[in-house]
């Protein structure tokens, strides 16, 4: 009997610097939205790790050192209860990997305008996502041949931006207007670069 897996897109680790607060833990990966922390990678001992995790749900600013001396020092900032902590010990090593996640990622709301984030670790699950977050926000049709269309017109557009990131960690922000998002299905519709389905 055989057994079919399925391949997984990981959300790829590079080392970005260090993180000092309370002794040293490592960063493999964080993405801004301006001066706003949106996902971050550590891994170091539980103290270390947890440090960080206290200071940026106080809202105090910590910073990743990079390796080359020339480049200038990650600023990371939050406001208080804006990430979701992920953390866990691996086994063997004696050190804790924390991963801190924006809230609007794990739980957007819906609402007349209002912002989530998007991982690019797969073309075509991202733009699954992206179509998903469409068709719960407008209250018109939207069909899954239409996706990749609101993926290019919602970047002509400035509804989908990138964020800054570092690591190998790639995000968009995508922004939930709904007034903007019908505009923009109406008019694809209109002028025949989205089709019904038969």
């Amino acid at each position: 009997m055989s057994q079919k897996t399925s391949s997984k897109n990981l959300i790829t680790q590079s080392f970005v610097g260090q993180i000092t607060v309370v002794g040293e833990c490592f960063c493999y990966g964080c993405a801004l939205d301006g001066q706003q922390l949106v996902y971050l990678d550590v891994a170091g001992p539980a103290t270390s790790v947890e440090a960080v995790w206290a200071k940026l749900a106080q809202a105090k600013e910590c910073y990743v050192i990079p390796p080359e001396r020339e480049s200038e020092k990650i600023i990371l900032r939050t406001a208080e209860g804006l990430l979701k902590r992920l953390q866990r010990k691996v086994e063997g090593l004696g050190i804790h990997h924390l991963l801190l996640v924006h809230q609007d990622i794990l739980t957007p709301t819906y609402a007349e305008l209002s912002t989530t984030y998007l991982f690019l670790a797969d073309k075509d699950q991202t733009t699954s996502k992206l179509g998903s977050h469409i068709q719960q926000l407008v209250d018109i049709a939207v069909f899954p041949h239409w996706f990749p269309y609101l993926v290019q017109q919602g970047r002509v557009e400035g509804l989908i931006s990138p964020l800054t990131c570092y690591g190998g960690v790639s995000l968009w922000k995508l922004v939930l207007d709904k007034t903007a998002w019908q505009r923009l299905i109406c008019r694809g519709v209109s002028q025949h670069s989205l089709s019904l389905p038969a």
